[in-house]
Parts: structure tokens; C-alpha cells; sequence
């Protein structure tokens, strides 16, 4: 920081050109006065009267666990914003007519495709290695100290390759 020694102590100004620093305390004033001015005028215009309605509802009158929002409702707006791009969904809804007395269906049918090309080879590639050494879990201390030996040797080995 520039020294502030010949700017005055409730200066506005920039303290340097290249910077737009300004003076903390004025800043900090500044911010303070206006918060309690807005306070103010809002316990100034404000009612004190309690207003009283029922509470909303979302539409359905009936405070079962079976008219609650749910994740598929929640995971909607993103279905249909990344459904057709990233997760190629497939909404089937089958409505029957009115009087009818089957129930509707909706059927969601999800592909990720970024968990297809990217995720899944890997995942597939760590299962194989996984697989193949799973073997040395069961070696016996002999067979295990001779691997870590050979280990050692072939390090050292490339080691001083390559020096």
C-alpha cells in the first residue's frame, strides 16, 4: 500500500492512481450509516399488525405424505433442461381417460452418457486390475517378502539405468 501520511484522514479520493483503494474507516462509515438509515425507515413504514392466512399448500389441500414435493419432482426442471443432451431421458406418462379407474403411470427411462464414455472404462479398467491383484492378498510371507525384494531390485535397477 501507498503511504497515506500526506492524504487527509476523511479523504474520498484514491490514496494511489493505479489503485482504487479508499480510506477503510470513510468505507466503513459509509456502509454502517446506510444499514441503520435503512433500518430505520423500515421499523418507521412497517405495521406491526400480525397478518394471519393459511399456509400455502402447493396446491394440494390434503397434508399427506403422498401430495409432498419428492426427488423425482425436485429432479424434473433438470431432466428436461439436461434430458435430451446429457442423459437422453425418455418420459412416458400414461393418462387414462376420465371415469376410467386405472391409475396414471409415468415411466422415466435415464441414460448417462457421461458416466457411458467417461466413468464406466475406468471403473471397468480399476475392477480388472482389482481382480488380477487380488491374488496378492493370499501370498504367503515367504512369497510376499521375495516380491517385495524383487520390487526393491527392479527400482534400484531403473534407478541406475537411469542416472
Amino acid at each position: 500500500m501507498p503511504m497515506q501520511a500526506s492524504v487527509p484522514w476523511l479523504s474520498i479520493v484514491p490514496i494511489a492512481e493505479g489503485r482504487s483503494s479508499y480510506n477503510g474507516l470513510l468505507v466503513f462509515l459509509f456502509i454502517a450509516l446506510a444499514a441503520a438509515l435503512a433500518a430505520y425507515l423500515i421499523h418507521l413504514l412497517a405495521s406491526n399488525v400480525v397478518r394471519r392466512a393459511p399456509p400455502w399448500d402447493c396446491g394440494f389441500p390434503d397434508s399427506s405424505a403422498d401430495t409432498q414435493y419428492s426427488a423425482g419432482s425436485f429432479a424434473q426442471p433438470i431432466r428436461r433442461v439436461f434430458g435430451t443432451l446429457v442423459f437422453q431421458a425418455r418420459e412416458q406418462v400414461s393418462m387414462p381417460p376420465p371415469g376410467d379407474m386405472r391409475p396414471a403411470r409415468f415411466h422415466v427411462e435415464l441414460r448417462d452418457l457421461v458416466w457411458d464414455f467417461l466413468y464406466a472404462p475406468i471403473s471397468g479398467a480399476v475392477s480388472v486390475t482389482a481382480d488380477r491383484l487380488n491374488v496378492l492378498q493370499f501370498l504367503t510371507i515367504r512369497r510376499y517378502l521375495t516380491l517385495v525384494f524383487l520390487a526393491l531390485v527392479t527400482l534400484l535397477l531403473v534407478l541406475a539405468i537411469w542416472s
